[in-house]
Formats: C-alpha cells, structure tokens, sequence
C-alpha cells in the first residue's frame, strides 16, 4: 500500500471497508474474526442471589429442577446468612429465621464440581446453560448475578505437538520485556517453583501460575499451568496427566457484580460464553513477541490463535442507555403464551378480556421518561 493511499484512509478521504480492515489485521499477525478457538470453555463457578423468595421450595423445583427434599440443610456463618442447603456442591444460603428478620434474600453457589452437577441435571432436561439463566432472568425480577468465574482450557494436541502449545514462562518473560500491553489491568503477580536439584525432572515442578488485576476488582485472570495441577492432585506424572486429562493450560476468567451479571445478559442475548470470554481477555491484553524490520511488535501467533480472532468486549459498569429490546423479550418470553391462551378463550367465549388488559395498562413515570428518550433518538435518525 503506497502512504498516498494509507494517508487517504487514516484522514476519511478514502472508504476504509470491513474487508480491507480484516486485509491489514491479517498482514500485520493479527487474527481476523472467524470464531475459532481451540480453547474449551466452561462456568467454573456461579453465584446469584434473589432478593426476595417467599417459597423456597416451589423456588428450587422450579429453577434448579430437583426437589427442595434432595438437600440436606445446616447452620452457617458464610456470606453473612445463617442456614445453608446443600446438594453436592449446589449451595443455597438463606436465613433461618427469615420471618422474624423479614429477610427472604437467598444466593444459590455454584463451585467447579457444583457447576458440572449442574449440567448433568440440565442434560436431563434437555436445557443448557442459557435456558437456565434465562428463565430466571425473565421470570425473577430480584436476580442480581454477584460473581462468575470462566475457565478456558487449552487442549493438549499430543506428545509430538507441544512446541505449539503457549508457554506461561514465555508470557512472564514478554510481560517484563513490555511486550505485552494491558488495557486496564494494573496490577499482576506470579508463584510457582520446583526442586534445585541436579537431576529434577519436569515432574519435580509445581507450575507457573499467573494473575492479572487484584483480587478486589470486579475483574481478574488467573492463568496456569493445569497439567501440574493435575498431575501433582492424582499423583501422576505429568505426560499421564495429558494423557488423561487432555488440558495444557488453564485461563480463568473471575467476574464480580455489575461485570458478572452484564456478561450474563449478554451472554443471554445470544453471544457463545466462550466468544465472550476471549473478548475479555483481547480487549485487555495484547501480547507481542519481538520486534519486526520495521520496528514494530510483532503479535505472538500462539496467543493470536487462542484469542486473538474474538471481537474485544469491554463490560461497562455503567447504567447502558435504555433499550425496548429487553422489555420485547420480557413479553416474548414470560407473558406471550398467557396472552395467546387469553385471545383463544375470549374467541371461545365471546369475550373480550385481552382488549380489557391492554385498555387497563398505563406507562409509569419511568417509562414514560424512557418513551420520551427513544422518540427523540428515532426524531433524530429520522432528520440525519
């Protein structure tokens, strides 16, 4: 490209297309969108609280599809409640003397082992994870999504490919050669270890572990080596660790509050988890690997491969402008069928009790503020 035509792009004299910016993305290492990945992705921890559950169990068969009965249930000081249910590693904390206190507030936990039980009760009813958190987005207006952690693992391709496969130790030593440029994140740290000795083998490692963002944000990564992990909890060595689990790395995705709950709502919309959750991690870090003829940084093709094809996604913590969409999908979802069953016996009946619910709604305050948003935003579209 002469720096005429480059000139011409940067200062609008020149249409710069979707499909030229992919052609320059790609000439310079960087991955064009195309939605692959060879990371396997998976909730690998989950906690909602509902503000207000009057009927516990009519709650947990509805939504967590099991009977109330399947738990056992004890005292507890965790997450400030004082009763705990428990089913494996399904959790819900609640109060026991929620009359008294007029507190019916629960938070229903999910650790790793609790997501996985979780999946095999949504495989037997045909459901995965967006029909579950769906339903209770659409149906429970007290839901507030308090954390989420993301496990994106790296499979292992097998003995004669591990040189493909991205080190932590190369990312260490790229981090304090400033070849990799963080967004946001301002903080990192690292442990991992192993024997001195002479004659150590691989097996003799404990594993790189990597943090990026302190722990009391609403944002953090933890990068590791699994395969240690692994081979260190069975007792095995390390190469029948890949061979029996298959997971080279392990990078952690950890959502709180207002972040946690906006990845849900996104992720409800329709976006694939694993789609955002390596957005995440592109819209915050890149990461280089030398310098090219020109001087520049060249992006790392290993890391490229991972995340570098996915759309960087940044969650905001502010309230977003209001949209009619997520009220469209409210009705869609909880109120159409109830409607459509109204309609057919009003038809039945000679009726007209669907015609009496729409004449009886009014739009509140809020809404009529909202209403009087979206008819300046569609004025304005209407003038340009």
């Amino acid at each position: 490209m002469s720096l005429s035509t480059l000139k011409s792009y940067e200062c609008g004299r020149r249409e710069f297309s979707l499909e030229k910016f992919k052609e320059i993305k790609s000439k310079i290492g960087f991955k064009v969108y195309d939605q692959k990945s060879p990371l396997r992705v998976m909730v690998d921890y989950l906690r909602i609280t509902f503000m207000n559950v009057q009927n516990l169990k009519d709650f947990v068969q509805t939504y967590l599809y099991v009977p109330l009965k399947d738990f056992t249930d004890s005292e507890t000081g965790l997450l400030n409640y004082n009763h705990l249910y428990r089913r494996g590693d399904i959790w819900i904390f609640d109060f026991l003397d929620k009359e008294e206190r007029n507190n019916y507030q629960i938070s229903i936990q999910l650790s790793g082992q609790g997501c996985r039980q979780m999946e095999l009760i949504l495989e037997k009813h045909n459901l995965d994870w967006r029909q579950f958190l769906e339903k209770m987005l659409y149906e429970r207006g007290d839901m507030q999504v308090k954390r989420l952690d993301i496990a994106l693992d790296e499979m292992y391709r097998g003995f004669d490919q591990e040189s493909s496969h991205f080190y932590l130790s190369d990312l260490m030593s790229q981090v304090y050669k400033k070849q990799v440029i963080f967004e946001h994140l301002k903080v990192w740290n690292h442990v991992g270890g192993g024997s001195l000795s002479l004659d150590a083998t691989d097996d003799d490692r404990q594993g790189i572990s990597l943090y990026f963002g302190s722990r009391q944000s609403n944002m953090f990564f933890n990068f590791y080596e699994k395969r240690y992990e692994y081979a260190k909890k069975e007792k095995i060595s390390v190469e029948e660790a890949l061979e029996t689990f298959g997971v080279w790395n392990r990078y952690e995705i950890r959502l709180a509050q207002e972040k946690a709950h906006g990845l849900v709502e996104k992720f409800i919309d329709g976006t694939e988890l694993g789609e955002l959750a390596r957005g995440l991690v592109n819209n915050e870090m890149t990461v280089y690997n030398g310098i090219g003829q020109y001087g520049a940084y060249i992006p790392d093709q290993k890391w490229e491969d991972m995340f570098g094809s996915a759309e960087p996604l940044q969650l905001s913590v502010k309230p977003e402008p209001y949209s009619i969409d997520r009220t469209i999908r409210w009705l869609l979802f909880q109120v159409s069928n109830s409607l459509a069953y109204v309609e057919e016996a009003d038809r039945i009946m000679d009726t007209e009790y669907l015609k009496m619910i729409q004449n009886s709604g009014k739009p509140t305050d809020k809404m009529e503020k909202e209403l009087k948003f979206l008819k300046k935003n569609y004025q304005m579209m209407a003038a340009s």
